[in-house]
């Protein structure tokens, strides 16, 4: 029997001691809004320590008026960063259909 090549990724996860966190500020303590229900996907321009900055696929799990905390995966963990509300925008899930999606 022939195995056809699956998509994504195979072999041995990263190492989770490479993980270097991205600047995040301090948690507000008043006007929070947590998520109870789905947290709305964003797309976020995090900023890596000397300047680095990439662009994470995640949700938004709380926010303010000018924060937001960001939740996303990297290094096979969820990570969480509160991050100014302007480099954060939302992003639309593509429709999963059960009989074809599983």
């Amino acid at each position: 029997m022939e195995h056809k090549p699956r998509p994504g990724w195979h072999g041995i996860p990263p190492s989770r001691d490479r993980f270097v966190a991205p600047e995040s500020l301090p948690q507000p303590t008043e006007d929070v809004h947590w998520t109870t229900e789905k947290a709305p996907p964003v797309w976020a321009d995090l900023t890596y320590p000397g300047d680095v900055a990439q662009t994470v696929k995640g949700f938004a799990m709380a926010w303010t008026r000018e924060l937001v905390q960001v939740q996303w995966v990297e290094y096979s963990m969820a990570r969480t960063a509160w991050v100014r509300a302007n480099v954060v925008r939302r992003r639309k899930l593509e429709d999963r259909r059960p009989d074809r999606d599983g």
